[in-house]
């Protein structure tokens, strides 16, 4: 199943997160489901191989939204952003499509505020797991401002 079409409306922000590297926040939304990452082979042995368990992890970024629970780790998002709107979670400062730890890694859009709405990343995410909403950065705003 893709990305929710109604998100953020259908969630509540569980995290929020500063780039050190830019200052910028970003949130984690949730709550998160099982879905495509959980029956994906390659995420599976990895899972398996890391001793790691597989759970909800929820949608991470706004404006620029990825569904951690459907990303198999393709990185295909990487390699097409004109911005480096993403980078892998597990290995921080990288946007190689081989630069993953390994498929449970994430792509994460610690650089949303990059974003230029060309839509590329949307296009190419095998299991449409990115969602690209410009209306949603006013929703992001609001929510950063309530940082303490």
């Amino acid at each position: 199943m893709p990305i929710d079409p109604n998100f953020p409306q259908n969630h509540k922000v569980k995290e929020k997160f500063k780039d050190p590297s830019s200052e910028s926040y970003y949130l984690v939304w949730g709550p998160g489901r099982l879905a495509e990452a959980a029956s994906d082979p390659k995420v599976m042995a990895d899972y398996k191989a890391t001793g790691e368990e597989i759970k909800p992890m929820g949608i991470h970024g706004t404006y620029v939204a990825v569904d951690w629970d459907s990303c198999i780790a393709d990185g295909i998002c990487l390699l097409s952003c004109p911005v480096k709107v993403f980078e892998w979670y597990k290995n921080p400062g990288e946007t190689g499509r081989n630069d993953r730890k390994d498929f449970t890694d994430k792509a994460n859009p610690v650089q949303e505020a990059n974003c230029i709405w060309c839509m590329a990343c949307v296009e190419v995410c095998p299991t449409k797991a990115i969602k690209v909403d410009q209306a949603n950065q006013e929703i992001h705003e609001k929510e950063i401002a309530n940082i303490p």
